[in-house]
């Protein structure tokens, strides 16, 4: 296996740096290679689109072996709008394109993290639980069958997504979840070369 020299997680907060953190180890990179940067706090996906463009612009820098990974919630705003505002800012920097295989990551939770949380540790339990990717489970609560989840959940749930076999998900996989891991795949490619 390749090495692994740095991967810049750009994270909203805890949460979804923990859970990128759970699927990077067991995926085999060292966790002295992950470098999480979390919102300080005020709005979370401008201070992610913001960080996410530096980080890119960064890479150019650095010999390969380096990526940026971003988690950005969808939070009802759509996926193309979120991928939009993403490579607008790319192109108005004359970054190049958003693309895994390129080492610039940008998985879009929808509708946020906690989706895919609840279906994750759902599947790691055992338990069907079905999601959509339109209710707002943060301010709902959990779905049928499930049970609350706390911060303890974000990194195993992160784990259990790398033993998913992407060509072959369970049913009732959140599509973009279903994306975001063919997307985990491809940027390790790109940062193992």
């Amino acid at each position: 296996m390749s090495r692994v020299c740095k991967i810049i997680l750009v994270c909203e907060g805890w949460r979804d740096s923990a859970f990128a953190r759970g699927f990077l180890v067991e995926a085999g990179v060292g966790g002295r290679n992950i470098e999480p940067r979390t919102n300080p706090g005020g709005s979370g996906h401008d201070w992610v689109k913001t960080q996410f463009i530096a980080e890119v612009a960064n890479l150019d820098r650095f010999s390969e072996g380096r990526g940026v990974l971003g988690l950005l919630d969808e939070d009802g705003q759509g996926v193309s709008t979120r991928q939009q505002e993403i490579a607008d800012r790319l192109k108005a920097n004359g970054l190049g394109s958003l693309a895994a295989i390129d080492g610039r990551c940008l998985l879009l939770p929808t509708r946020n993290l906690e989706t895919w949380l609840y279906w994750l540790t759902g599947q790691k339990n055992g338990l069907l639980v079905a999601v959509d990717e339109t209710t707002d489970y943060k301010l709902v609560g959990p779905p049928t069958a499930a049970s609350p989840i706390g911060n303890e959940h974000c990194r195993p749930a992160g784990e259990w997504l790398h033993t998913l076999d992407h060509t072959h998900l369970p049913e009732g996989c959140p599509p973009m979840l279903r994306i975001a891991l063919g997307q985990l795949r491809e940027f390790l490619k790109a940062v193992r070369r």
